[in-house]
Protein backbone atom coordinates (compact mmCIF):
# COMPACT_ATOMS: atom_id res chain seq x y z
CA UNK A 1 0.00 0.00 0.00
CA UNK A 2 1.51 3.36 -0.98
CA UNK A 3 0.33 5.09 2.21
CA UNK A 4 2.04 2.51 4.41
CA UNK A 5 5.22 2.76 2.35
CA UNK A 6 5.16 6.54 2.75
CA UNK A 7 4.57 6.20 6.49
CA UNK A 8 7.47 3.75 6.79
CA UNK A 9 9.65 6.18 4.82
CA UNK A 10 8.83 8.98 7.24
CA UNK A 11 9.55 6.77 10.24
CA UNK A 12 12.88 5.54 8.91
CA UNK A 13 13.95 9.04 7.89
CA UNK A 14 12.98 10.41 11.29
CA UNK A 15 14.86 7.69 13.16
CA UNK A 16 17.89 8.11 10.89
CA UNK A 17 18.09 11.90 11.24
CA UNK A 18 16.78 12.67 14.72
CA UNK A 19 18.52 11.76 17.94
CA UNK A 20 15.17 11.58 19.73
CA UNK A 21 12.18 10.61 17.64
CA UNK A 22 8.59 9.50 18.01
CA UNK A 23 7.88 5.99 19.21
CA UNK A 24 6.10 3.53 16.98
CA UNK A 25 3.14 3.85 19.34
CA UNK A 26 3.00 7.59 18.56
CA UNK A 27 3.26 6.91 14.82
CA UNK A 28 0.45 4.38 15.19
CA UNK A 29 -1.75 6.94 16.92
CA UNK A 30 -1.03 9.51 14.19
CA UNK A 31 -1.67 7.07 11.35
CA UNK A 32 -4.59 5.13 12.79
CA UNK A 33 -2.76 1.82 12.40
CA UNK A 34 -1.95 -0.69 15.11
CA UNK A 35 1.56 -0.36 16.59
CA UNK A 36 2.49 -3.83 15.33
CA UNK A 37 1.42 -2.86 11.81
CA UNK A 38 3.57 0.28 11.97
CA UNK A 39 6.55 -1.80 13.07
CA UNK A 40 5.87 -4.36 10.34
CA UNK A 41 5.79 -1.64 7.67
CA UNK A 42 9.00 -0.08 8.99
CA UNK A 43 10.86 -3.40 9.04
CA UNK A 44 9.55 -4.40 5.60
CA UNK A 45 10.81 -1.17 4.02
CA UNK A 46 14.09 -1.32 5.92
CA UNK A 47 14.72 -4.85 4.71
CA UNK A 48 13.71 -3.94 1.15
CA UNK A 49 16.33 -1.17 1.26
CA UNK A 50 18.80 -3.53 2.92
CA UNK A 51 18.84 -0.94 5.73
CA UNK A 52 20.88 1.43 3.51
CA UNK A 53 19.40 4.79 4.43
CA UNK A 54 22.18 7.07 3.20
CA UNK A 55 21.48 9.09 0.06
Amino acid sequence: CPRRTFLASLILASKFIEEYCCTNRAWAKLSGLAPREVTRCEVALGEALDWRLWV
